[in-house]
């Protein structure tokens, strides 16, 4: 296991963050019948290994351990600062009235993209304006303002993936067809 700048094969010192690669002999050898997509996610390095770009971010300290961050796919990146979209859905389900939330990046002209969340309340909890000021009150405690939500948007539940995840890039498509219109 490596962690390099993403797209490259330079290493990071430890405690900085960057892609995790992974070789050895159980990893995979090819994506059947894709060879664009196996020249992407499988490069030889200088050392003579072929390594697998997994697409997750994490970094690495000197002992060895490795931190997962997140998919550099769902990455955030809002006025230079990288926002991890499951740290921001984390704080937000930690709050007693939400039962679960999900959070996208929306295009910006001025910060390249801004951060929306959208949350799931429990049975029987209406969206008042009170508990909405509470929830924004939490965020606001444990959120960096250049990660702070521009919206909140309550739904009465999130699309679901085949596997029972939240599809994320459906809500991200939703907010692309509603800014075009």
């Amino acid at each position: 296991i490596k962690i390099v700048e993403p797209g490259t094969d330079q290493e990071v010192p430890y405690g900085t963050e960057g892609e995790i690669l992974l070789a050895g002999p159980t990893v995979m050898k090819e994506y059947m019948k894709h060879p664009d997509e196996t020249a992407q996610t499988l490069r030889r390095h200088a050392d003579g290994l072929t390594w697998v770009y997994t697409g997750d971010l994490g970094t690495m300290d000197s002992e060895g351990f490795v931190y997962f961050r997140g998919r550099a796919k769902r990455m955030i990146i809002s006025s230079g600062y990288n926002v991890y979209p499951g740290q921001i859905e984390n704080i937000l389900d930690a709050h007693e009235y939400v039962q679960m939330s999900c959070v996208i990046g929306v295009p910006d002209s001025y910060k390249m993209q801004k951060v929306k969340a959208f949350i799931v309340l429990r049975d029987g909890v209406a969206g008042t304006p009170e508990l909405m000021e509470s929830i924004w009150a939490h965020c606001r405690r444990h959120i960096a303002k250049y990660a702070m939500p521009y919206e909140i948007e309550v739904r009465e539940s999130l699309p679901k993936t085949l596997v029972g995840k939240v599809a994320y890039t459906v809500l991200e498509k939703e907010e692309l067809a509603r800014q075009s219109a």
